[in-house]
């Protein structure tokens, strides 16, 4: 079942709840964040296969092979139509190619005891050529104030392996708040130490401003 919501996303009902989803591309002075498709696979491939740098701060597996990207353009699918997952390409304006990648991850969901894999998780990766430039930061400040506004989810997580000083910048860039470094050996999906930050309406808004809906560009038909 569909409905248009007044903020201009689209309300899907799954499981006897609404969920809005990006209907659209939210767009920057720099930057395009939009639904990530199937035809997103070459460029995909090109980069994980490539980059080993982006394996190592993330849980994408390395070597990264035909049968993950497949495994995992068929879960990008399932998330979709189960509406708990929002996972987005990341673009320039002048060229719809994707050059990195961000989402939210399990949407309204509790976060299971002992684990990693935390509710609303905001996660990223940007290919080394477009590292630098402000890119990432454009982006997942735009994911964020759309999870945050038009999603209203109350509280967004954001995780980086210890030592990801780059990713870590770009969170406290936005506003997001370190909470804390979860070692290892607290949980039983990962075995990397990492740092755990948070934002909700009140740390956006102290970084970076009153929080606004954002109305996405949908594609002429």
């Amino acid at each position: 079942m569909h409905c248009e919501n007044m903020l201009g996303g689209s309300v899907w009902l799954c499981q006897n709840r609404c969920v809005v989803l990006l209907d659209g591309s939210l767009i920057d002075a720099g930057v395009v964040v939009r639904p990530l498709v199937r035809a997103d696979g070459d460029a995909l491939m090109r980069y994980l296969s490539a980059d080993p740098e982006i394996a190592r701060w993330t849980r994408i597996p390395w070597p990264y092979t035909r049968g993950h990207l497949r495994g995992f353009l068929d879960q990008v699918e399932r998330w979709r139509s189960g509406a708990t997952d929002l996972v987005c390409a990341i673009t320039l304006p002048e060229d719809d190619e994707l050059i990195g990648c961000c989402g939210v991850h399990r949407i309204g969901e509790a976060s299971p005891a002992r684990s990693s894999l935390l509710a609303n998780e905001i996660g990223y990766w940007l290919g080394a050529a477009h590292r630098g430039r402000g890119v990432m930061q454009q982006a997942i400040g735009l994911l964020s104030r759309y999870a945050l506004a038009d999603l209203a989810i109350p509280e967004l997580n954001l995780q980086t392996k210890v030592g990801n000083a780059k990713s870590q910048n770009v969170a406290r860039a936005l506003g997001y708040r370190f909470v804390r470094t979860v070692a290892a050996s607290e949980v039983d999906d990962d075995d990397s130490d990492h740092d755990r930050f948070v934002m909700n309406r009140a740390d956006y808004e102290a970084a970076r401003g009153p929080l606004v809906a954002i109305a996405p560009e949908r594609s002429a038909p």
